[in-house]
């Protein structure tokens, strides 16, 4: 009796792909949120701030503040916080409510490189009234180039300068180079040139 050997059919075997966990929706992988399992702590702007040029960095509200060049430990200064939209000052607990409501967005503190003078910045009272919330970490925009080479930054520059205002004056050209060396040039941006901006910088894979 001769026996058939069986013949096996070869089993195809599908990737299985895991999107990154983000265990409150709020938007911030579990890996990169201060606080993965609570969505009613800050509710930040992050939908506009990844359409920004600028790169977003996790960091500790003091260290922020200490970037920015102030002292985290000033409750004096820190005591109130202006309201735009009542167009006074009001207590900096108020603010600290206020970004822990998920039905209103706020926009993420930004800090600039030093400068000889000062440190571009906006949102200190934002990052201690997080702090005094209990956030551990906040998320802070900071400039695209920041870590970038003086040679690659007058690479970029010289292409947006190119796609953004061929027809421009000498000086003019030269103006936004220099915003380009500085690492900040997003910040004179409209939306128009931030788009072209955001396209060039994913070309190079920075964005």
């Amino acid at each position: 009796m001769k026996i058939k050997p069986i013949k096996l059919k070869p089993v195809k075997i599908k990737t299985i792909k895991f999107k990154p966990l983000d265990s409150d929706r709020d938007g911030v992988r579990d890996s990169k949120d201060c606080q993965p399992f609570n969505p009613n702590k800050q509710d930040w702007n992050m939908l506009e701030a990844k359409q920004s040029p600028s790169r977003i960095e996790y960091m500790e509200p003091d260290k922020y503040i200490k970037m920015t060049g102030a002292d985290p430990e000033s409750k004096s200064y820190f005591e109130k916080y202006y309201d735009t939209e009542k167009g006074e000052g009001r207590p900096i607990k108020e603010l600290a409510q206020h970004i822990k409501n998920p039905n209103k967005k706020i926009d993420i503190p930004y800090v600039g490189e030093r400068g000889f003078i000062d440190t571009p910045h906006e949102g200190r009272h934002r990052a201690y009234a997080a702090k005094i919330a209990g956030m551990r970490k906040i998320p802070v925009l900071r400039p695209s180039l920041a870590e970038y080479s003086d040679e690659m930054r007058e690479k970029l520059g010289e292409e947006f300068i190119f796609e953004a205002f061929t027809n421009a004056d000498k000086g003019y050209k030269e103006q936004w180079m220099q915003r380009f060396r500085t690492g900040f040039p997003e910040g004179y941006m409209d939306g128009r040139s931030k788009k072209i901006y955001l396209k060039i910088l994913r070309k190079h894979g920075i964005r």
